[in-house]
């Protein structure tokens, strides 16, 4: 297809057109509820998997080893081996940017884990079967570009999977065109499950949460699939640089909410919620604070942000701002280092002014949810709403 856009588009003519017919397919998707998800994702899951593999297992077999980038990555890149300090802070840049991959992903489980069937089940998922999918996937995407520089040495890094199948089609034959089908439509069917519940369902959550009045989950996601086209994301995808950046913005500016919410549960308030209290719109509630905003959550945030933005700013446009090192060792710790200063300032802050309701749980099990804990041993059968105390299931 012949390419009718400018050098300053980045990205194709056919790119594009791809980028229309995938966005237009999500959007059916999102008319589904979010518990309809599950049985679509573990077949996307497993054949995704069968793909990946496929794919590696053909690139080391091809090339009889694990390719030139990973034997020897100074020459390929033409630089120096790194040590010392500036390996260090090389190595804690990548894990800042790991962890912005997955900030909004640690900010917003409980939007998945609350579809779980009973309490803890979601456990095992988010502390072994993510960790060890992110460290496998991200090796088999390394040892398959590095053996792609073997045998395609004309091509650039083919970092992009896209750009991989794309090398494969152009060098193989027909045989290689209907691996390239089979392979595209696998990750095709992965990409459409994750882009629909963790950027449409989650930002639908999000604007459902802001204006229930007007917003639902459904609603919700529509409107994000429209802000996904309008800010342009093929830029970010432009260079490896810019798409570092803009992993590691997450990290700057989500880090200091996890903090916040992580040391407002289990520190301040100790795990102890009153319930009812969250469902009730007006001043009468411990949690209404100022027309219903926290304002020490923003005045906590910003203090937790700034230290990081001058590196930020730097990074993302290094022509205009510069630096000294100092600030960007602070950008190259962003996550970590906002997470402990939003978590220390918050429960500083509500320790010398401790908010409404701290360590006060609903003086009656409203919504059927304590355990035999809160019935029995704490507060006993008052806990519970109406004349007889009902048999739940946990």
């Amino acid at each position: 297809m012949k390419n009718t856009f400018g050098p300053g588009a980045s990205m194709k003519t056919n790119e594009f057109i791809s980028f229309i017919i995938f966005w237009t397919v999500s959007l059916p998707v999102f008319l589904l509820r979010p518990e309809q998800y599950r049985i679509p994702a573990i077949i996307s899951s497993v054949i995704v998997t069968i793909a990946a593999f496929s794919i590696f297992i053909w690139a080391v077999a091809k090339q009889g080893d694990v390719g030139p980038l990973w034997r020897n990555p100074e020459e390929i890149y033409g630089i120096g081996r790194l040590s010392g300090s500036q390996l260090s802070w090389t190595m804690m840049r990548m894990i800042t940017s790991g962890i912005g991959g997955w900030a909004g992903g640690i900010l917003y489980q409980s939007d998945f884990s609350r579809y779980a069937v009973n309490p803890g089940d979601q456990i095992w998922g988010q502390i072994l079967i993510i960790p060890l999918c992110l460290f496998g996937s991200n090796v088999l995407g390394i040892i398959t570009t590095s053996c792609a520089r073997g045998f395609y040495p004309e091509e650039p890094l083919l970092w992009k999977l896209y750009d991989l199948l794309e090398a494969i089609q152009t060098h193989g034959g027909n045989g290689a065109r209907a691996a390239v089908f089979f392979a595209a439509f696998a990750f095709f069917l992965s990409q459409l499950c994750v882009n629909v519940v963790a950027c449409g369902t989650v930002g639908g959550m999000d604007l459902a949460a802001l204006l229930p009045r007007y917003i639902n989950i459904r609603r919700g996601s529509f409107i994000i699939a429209f802000i996904g086209i309008c800010i342009n994301p093929w830029k970010i995808l432009n260079t490896a640089n810019s798409f570092i950046s803009a992993i590691s913005g997450y990290a700057v500016f989500l880090g200091p909410l996890t903090g916040i919410m992580v040391s407002e549960y289990y520190l301040v308030r100790h795990r102890r919620i009153k319930l009812s209290h969250l469902y009730q719109p007006n001043s009468g509630s411990d949690y209404w604070f100022w027309h219903g905003l926290n304002i020490r959550a923003p005045v906590v945030w910003l203090l937790s942000v700034w230290p990081s933005l001058p590196g930020f700013c730097a990074s993302v446009t290094p022509l205009s701002v510069q630096v000294n090192e100092g600030w960007t060792h602070v950008y190259y710790m962003s996550w970590l280092l906002e997470f402990f200063i939003s978590a220390s300032l918050w429960v500083t802050w509500n320790t010398i002014s401790p908010p409404p309701g701290v360590g006060e749980v609903d003086g009656k099990d409203v919504f059927g949810t304590f355990g035999p804990r809160e019935d029995d041993n704490e507060f006993g059968d008052s806990m519970v709403e109406g004349p007889e105390k009902k048999e739940r299931k946990y």
